[in-house]
């Protein structure tokens, strides 16, 4: 039984998502579990308060997937030799990607139903630089669009706001990048090595990925330009990626990126590191919440 339950809370702005926040801890209020709660009020305030969780059964992240990613990291650099504690998710960021590669509900009743069911999965994050993440890693466009949206854009425009950041950042050239996988150089114009199937939002990306497997997958971009985004933006959205002849799947374990010029590396929504990149598959698997 998952006792200690520690919820760390993003404030976001909304009735709609504050109100399912206090919905669900209501209800762990008047449940059997001891409960803690925390609210971050800056960049980072996630992943040092998960760090210090040395006596928490279960850490329940209730934001968007960047505070999920936050807490991940956190509980990793624990100094302890307590086993890690199991994660969960209450979404409500923009995105949420995470809740809907693993089905979670976005329901206050549902998540606590789950919660008292206690019912995990052990999943292992990837490592990009350094940094967890249990969605993925990206350079290009993709990496470049999350760079360009500002959190006043994202307030006003929601998930649009991504859009427009990838109309932005097209605008800025296409670099090459070089991708080393299994010993085999290859070159590409976006990079996304992915442990999900799901990219922004519903869409599948890489069928062979998911969270409850051990695959993950390298989806090489071979084109760039506006076009090229059209197209790749047409299949994504019709499931047809897979019959693009300028993208590239491959199942990997490790992968290196580099470039001659410097560019941002995103990691689960959030620009997080820059090139060179060096992703792997961690051995030390996460307990998570899901059904």
């Amino acid at each position: 039984m998952l006792n200690r339950v520690l919820v760390i809370h993003n404030p976001v702005a909304g009735r709609r998502t504050k109100k399912r926040l206090d919905q669900f801890l209501t209800l762990l209020h008047q449940s059997e579990f001891e409960v803690r709660v925390w609210e971050t009020t800056a960049s980072g305030d996630a992943r040092v308060q998960a760090a210090n969780s040395s006596d928490i059964d279960i850490i329940i992240a209730a934001g968007g997937d960047g505070t999920v990613n936050e807490v991940l990291n956190g509980v990793y650099e624990r100094e302890t030799d307590q086993p890690l504690p199991a994660l969960g998710f209450l979404p409500l960021g923009t995105a949420n990607v995470l809740a809907l590669e693993l089905g979670l509900p976005s329901d206050p009743q549902q998540l606590f139903e789950l919660l008292q069911a206690g019912r995990t999965y052990d999943i292992r994050p990837g490592i990009a630089n350094g940094r967890r993440f249990l969605l993925m890693a990206s350079v290009g466009v993709d990496a470049r669009a999350v760079a360009a949206v500002t959190p006043p854009l994202k307030r006003k425009f929601g998930a649009f706001a991504y859009i427009i950041g990838a109309i932005q950042s097209m605008g800025s050239g296409a670099p090459t990048f070089h991708v080393t996988i299994n010993g085999e150089e290859l070159t590409a114009k976006t990079i996304i090595l992915t442990r999900s199937q799901k990219y922004g939002g519903p869409f599948t990306l890489a069928e062979d990925a998911g969270l409850k497997t051990q695959i993950m997958q390298a989806v090489l971009f071979r084109s760039s330009g506006y076009i090229a985004a059209i197209r790749y933006g047409i299949g994504l959205a019709l499931g047809r990626l897979k019959h693009h002849k300028d993208i590239v799947f491959l199942n990997v374990d490790e992968v290196e990126v580099t470039c001659e010029v410097p560019d941002p590396v995103q990691i689960d929504g959030d620009v997080a590191s820059q090139l060179p990149l060096k992703v792997s598959i961690d051995v030390q698997p996460i307990r998570f919440l899901a059904p």
